[in-house]
């Protein structure tokens, strides 16, 4: 006695079980299985192909209509009956008729162009998007243009299954983004203008983002990656400051303009201005290095961008500590010069505002520090700034 083949009786009840659908496929299911009974049930058992094959030919009725539909099937299903059938009956016959997905398609477009049916296979059995989705699906795989040549390939080259948004992802995307690996990591349409702009900021800030350099850095993308890593990438390369600052040619004022040169700073001060990469890299910081001429120590000033230009929100020596008193002096003076502006205490007499402070528990009120505060009343004046750094050079 032989036994059943349990494996294949398996598959069989599981081809066998139903697969519903619902939206507008099922809307227009309904219209065809009226004027073709038994249509509807028909197709909850179709593979996935085959039921892709389906909703293409009713996505199709937005830009072929149900008529020109029809006209198509009756020359390819060659069935005489069918030449006083209904438009809906005759779509609605042919989609009982023919069996494979392949005719389904050749018998609408007149083609069936390579990898669309297997792209179709990996769409699943519910329908994807909405009918634009399958036209330009369509479109996508019957072009012959470069472009359209390339995207095609990259849903082909993408492992397992497809997203329906994907289709229109490829269609959206800046063609540089362009890779199975990237595109595998976008799943919604909303997400490609975003996108798309945020590598138009790389290619502002970045000169060596050129496009084979930005496919170079798409190919190094792993499974597990998120979409922000390639642009995580590029920011820690840039080298075009989206503000910078007119220093008036001073030698000792050295602006960070570059994530190269704000890590080497944050080595040689042993801070942590490597983190600041994303900030000025976006314009909300600028950083820039007092280098005396003398052998001494540096400092760096922290400026925070504001709608009217600069705003000094600090001084760093190195690990972070205070600032010599003269040489912050000598900085905060060359810093205004260039136009960047100091905070500043009440504008009443001195002593009345440290008496408020120091009743108010803010000691060292007026005592500069590793904050932006303006130049103290006390301090000598502008043109006394050529001694001032001779002061601070000493100190050092």
């Amino acid at each position: 006695m032989q036994l059943p083949n349990t494996a294949s009786s398996s598959a069989a009840r599981q081809h066998l079980i139903p697969k519903t659908y619902s939206g507008w496929a099922l809307d227009r299911a309904i219209v065809l299985d009226c004027a073709c009974p038994g249509l509807l049930a028909s197709t909850l058992y179709f593979g996935p192909t085959r039921r892709q094959a389906v909703f293409l030919v009713l996505a199709s009725f937005d830009w072929l209509g149900q008529a020109e539909i029809a006209s198509r099937f009756r020359r390819a299903i060659e069935d005489r009956d069918a030449l006083g059938q209904s438009d809906a009956a005759v779509i609605g016959r042919a989609i009982l008729l023919l069996r494979r997905p392949r005719d389904f398609v050749r018998a609408l477009f007149g083609t069936v162009p390579d990898g669309l049916l297997g792209a179709m296979q990996r769409l699943g059995h519910d329908p994807v998007g909405a009918p634009e989705t399958y036209r330009e699906l369509q479109r996508l795989f019957c072009s012959e243009a470069p472009a359209d040549r390339r995207r095609v390939k990259v849903l082909g080259q993408m492992a397992g299954s497809l997203v329906g948004a994907q289709i229109e992802i490829v269609s959206l995307l800046d063609p540089v983004l362009l890779h199975p690996a990237f595109v595998a990591l976008v799943h919604e349409t909303e997400q490609v203008a975003e996108l798309n702009a945020s590598l138009a900021y790389v290619r502002a800030r970045c000169s060596g983002a050129t496009d084979e350099a930005i496919r170079s850095s798409l190919a190094r993308l792993k499974p597990d990656d998120h979409r922000s890593t390639l642009f995580r990438w590029w920011s820690h390369r840039f080298d075009r400051l989206p503000r910078s600052l007119d220093t008036h040619g001073d030698p000792t004022l050295v602006i960070l303009g570059s994530a190269e040169a704000l890590s080497d700073a944050a080595r040689r001060y042993a801070n942590c201005l490597k983190t600041k990469v994303g900030q000025v890299y976006l314009g909300n910081y600028l950083y820039i290095e007092y280098r005396p001429a003398a052998p001494g120590p540096g400092v760096i000033a922290e400026l925070r961008a504001t709608t009217h230009g600069f705003l000094l929100e600090g001084l760093y020596a190195r690990n972070n500590s205070r600032v010599n008193q003269e040489r912050a002096a000598v900085v905060r003076r060359k810093l205004a010069a260039c136009g960047i502006a100091l905070y500043d205490h009440a504008p009443d007499e001195r002593s009345m505002v440290a008496a408020a402070a120091k009743i108010l528990n803010f000691f060292n009120f007026f005592e500069p520090d590793n904050t932006g505060w303006g130049v103290e009343a006390d301090e000598p004046p502008a043109n006394d700034l050529e001694r001032l750094e001779t002061v601070a050079e000493e100190a050092a």
